[in-house]
């Protein structure tokens, strides 16, 4: 019994370890989903510029500038700036939010295997409580009877046990005939 604690001790000791380095790793994904945040918020503010950079206005056509010539000069340039910014930003949006799935994901899945260790780590102890009771009646029980007696007790009740699992599965005929 005193093996089977100890053991039991050992696994409880490996999940609790288990557990605290799952902790670390879903705390590790939560800053990273908040640094992912922050990106975006940052991003929204720079948004703002593009309203109040002169860059990025359609200037004023010049005097005796022709449409043909404005519109070849100053609009289609600036609207293919604005469509390479767009293009990048699109593709800077789904990466963000691929990103995100993949770790709420592992975040989820973290959190379900810390949940089965903890139950994990919770019936072990329990398990531990239950042995170390049994433990304590043993030392009561040689306490009593002197410890000499009550190994005695012990062995003949594994021999009985023996005797009757080899009654309750007799050998078949042909395993017999050998």
């Amino acid at each position: 019994m005193r093996e089977q604690t100890e053991t039991l001790t050992e696994d409880k000791e490996k999940l609790l370890s288990e557990n605290e380095k799952l902790e670390k790793q879903q705390k590790k994904l939560q800053q990273e989903l908040n640094k992912m945040v922050q990106s975006k918020e940052v991003m929204e503010r720079n948004i703002h510029a593009y309203d109040e950079d002169v860059k990025w206005q359609l200037a004023e056509p010049e005097a005796l500038m022709s449409a043909k010539a404005y519109r070849d000069k100053k609009a289609i340039p600036l609207v293919e700036k604005l469509k390479e910014v767009v293009k990048s930003l699109t593709i800077k949006c789904v990466q963000l939010a691929e990103q995100c799935k993949k770790l709420t994901a592992k975040v989820d899945g973290q959190q379900k295997q810390i949940s089965r260790l903890t139950d994990k780590v919770m019936e072990q102890s329990n398990t531990i409580d239950r042995l170390q009771e049994k433990v304590s009646d043993l030392g009561r029980l040689e306490r009593h009877f002197g410890r000499e007696q009550v190994r005695l007790i012990v062995e003949r009740s594994k021999i009985l046990e023996e005797a009757e699992r080899v009654n309750k599965h007799p050998k078949r005929a042909f395993e017999m005939s050998r």
